[in-house]
Parts: C-alpha cells; structure tokens; sequence
C-alpha cells in the first residue's frame, strides 16, 4: 500500500524519462498519470532493482522493514537525479519550479516506512506526525479521541500530516528530511541525508512553498499555516499479530 502527500518537482519536464525508466511490468501496471502513482511504480521498479520482487508474496515477515527504507530512499534519489538532469534550456521557464515535497508513505503489511521531504535546502517540507501508544481510545464528546500509554510499548502507531486530537503533547513532529519507521512495538526516525539535509539543531527554513501548496498543518497546537489535505497512516501493532495499515486522503 502506498500514499504520496505533496508533488514531484518539474513533473512535466521529467515523467517521460521517469516512465522509460521503468521495467514494462511496472510501466503497464499505472492506470492515471499523475506524480503519486507514477512514484509508486518508480518505487516497485526500485524494489526489483535490489533483487525483491514486489508482486510475489514476500513470506510471514514482508520485505522487511530494512529493505522498505531503502527502496524509499533510492527511489528520493532517482527522483532528484531525474530533476537535476532537466536540460538548461528549460531551466528559465517561469513555471518551471524543481522542488519536490514528497512525504510518502508505505507498508508491506508487516512493516511501515514513511518519510517527510522536500527537495531544498532553506523551505521546509509539509507538515508530518506521530503518536504512539498502547490505546487509541474514543472520550466524550462522542467522536473525541486520545491516545493512551499503559507502558512504554507502541502497540499503536498513528502518522498524520496534522495532529488528530487536541492533546498537543501526544504527537511528535517528524523533522524535516527525516525517514520514519515503524516495525513491531519500535517506531525510529533517521535523517535523510543529501545535499539538502543540514545536522544544525538550530536552522531555520521557511514554510512558505508547503504553505501554498495547502500541506502545513492548521490543526490545533500545530504550526500555523494553510488548511491541509489530510494524509493519515494509521498502524496498529502486537508482538503476537502482524502490522496493519489503513490510509485516509
């Protein structure tokens, strides 16, 4: 299951040479034409690129969570690499804009990847975040929710591009170019680190671009911003039952 939130960067200028890119298999297997599927199979193309083929059942354990994470980056990669070999003669187009927001996320069932990215040095991506616990539990008012901790394990894992309840405290924001993943009772958060990753705990980029394209969040306690089309990967997990997913645009 995928889930793509935001856009590929000089999309026109790139689907071509994206599509020739691709095993038939994929290629036959995308039914529209926008960035979001053409990302997933440039994703599935990934995968069979590292020796795994993703339409034969991958056994009780999936993938595996390692080999998910590094599909998704390759995958960022071969994008970027796609944006930056746009030929000179386009690069003065007005409309022309190559950063890419791309907060994907993905599960093979057992295991879910999710990342927060932009292609840019100074902007910063659309908004991502978590909240793990052991109860996802309705309050009144009917329809309130709240996330519970009984103890330290992550039975549930919520990942939102806005916070889903007022209790600000129980979400934690993904830093921006960081990968997320969420395997068994463990959720971890690495950074993706390119020409547009910077380690400084103190730097500063500008919501602007994620503001105007409608992906910062406005939830309540959230940074302000425009109102938001909802990506939500819900993931409950026990160490005796396998990882379910469940996605909302």
């Amino acid at each position: 299951m995928w889930m793509h939130n935001g856009n590929i960067g000089g999309w026109k200028h790139i689907k071509r040479r994206l599509v020739d890119s691709l095993r038939d298999q994929w290629f036959l297997g995308v039914q529209g034409g926008t960035d979001s599927e053409w990302a997933f199979a440039l994703f599935l193309d990934t995968v069979e690129s590292m020796g795994h083929n993703p339409s034969t059942d991958p056994g009780e354990d999936g993938f595996g969570h390692t080999v998910l994470r590094e599909a998704m980056l390759k995958t960022i990669q071969r994008i970027n690499r796609l944006i930056a070999d746009i030929p000179e003669a386009h690069r003065g187009e007005s409309d022309l804009d190559t950063r890419s927001l791309l907060n994907f996320a993905v599960t093979d069932g057992h295991s879910v990847v999710c990342t927060r990215y932009v292609s840019s040095s100074t902007d910063e991506a659309a908004s991502l975040y978590f909240s793990s616990g052991t109860n996802w539990k309705e309050h009144e008012p009917r329809g309130n929710y709240k996330m519970e901790r009984r103890d330290k394990g992550a039975d549930i894992v919520l990942v939102a591009s806005e916070p889903l309840t007022f209790e600000r405290d129980n979400w934690v924001t993904v830093p921006t170019n960081s990968i997320l993943t969420i395997h068994k009772q463990t959720v971890a958060i690495r950074p993706i680190v390119d020409e547009y990753y910077n380690a400084s705990p103190s730097y500063s980029r500008h919501s602007g671009f994620a503001v105007s394209k409608g992906l910062v969040s406005a939830a309540p306690g959230a940074a302000a911003g425009a109102p938001v089309d909802s990506l939500t990967a819900a993931a409950a997990t026990a160490a005796t039952s396998s990882e379910m997913l469940e996605m909302k645009a």
